[in-house]
């Protein structure tokens, strides 16, 4: 079973926009801060703010893929998420307890209004294409040097790759990380994603042949 990270997203506050308050420069104020006319316009990445956090967790590696995530479904009762991409589903994100802190009815009642105003937040982000599901194929004893991966939860068997995710979101040009998945096993994932990773399908293991049944 992958280790999934708990789900955790930052609350969104709407910063009133001062400029039109703001006192005007004088004509003669410098304009430094102006951008030059032939200085290019800068072109959005099709990652928006998440563009340099994508390419960091893929490291260049060609078994990688960023996916559109389509829809996120949510378990309001079990406050769970499912993100789901073109090749699958993420899998259920563990339930976001926060409410549970409150000393008093009134004060859990405040927080659970909260974590689900987020979640309506990140729906809409989905639905503006701004949340990505970013899988790479890792090897076995890969990323040991950066402390990606977590020695508590390699499997037994050391020889077998397994997947690494993370779900990335845009929102009010902040990169924000929803939730992620350490150690997935190949077996998880369907057969037109693994291909897309590079991972070439299982071959049968003696032991498998050895139950089949003789041919007549």
């Amino acid at each position: 079973m992958p280790r999934i990270f708990a789900f955790a997203l930052a609350c969104f506050i709407a910063l009133p926009i001062a400029a039109e308050s703001a006192p005007r420069k004088s004509r003669s104020a410098p304009t430094a801060e102006r951008a030059s006319p032939n200085q290019p316009a800068q072109e959005q990445d099709e990652f928006r703010s998440c563009d340099v956090a994508v390419r960091d967790f893929v490291q260049g590696q060609k078994e990688a893929t960023a996916l559109p995530v389509k829809e996120v479904k949510v378990d309001g009762l079990r406050m769970t998420l499912n993100f789901v991409h073109p090749y699958g589903e993420s899998g259920d994100t563990p339930p976001n307890l926060a409410f549970t802190r409150g000393e008093s009815i009134e004060e859990r009642r405040k927080a659970l209004n909260e974590a689900k105003q987020r979640i309506r937040t990140l729906a809409e982000a989905v639905k503006g294409g701004a949340v990505w599901y970013v899988i790479a194929l890792r090897k076995a004893n890969s990323d040991a040097s950066d402390g990606r991966r977590n020695p508590a939860s390699v499997q037994a068997d050391e020889s077998r790759p397994f997947a690494s995710a993370i779900v990335m979101a845009s929102i009010e040009n902040r990169c924000i990380t929803i939730s992620q998945y350490e150690t997935i096993p190949l077996d998880g994932l369907s057969d037109e994603l693994r291909r897309i990773l590079g991972e070439k399908g299982r071959e049968a293991s003696p032991a498998d042949s050895s139950t089949a049944p003789p041919r007549s």
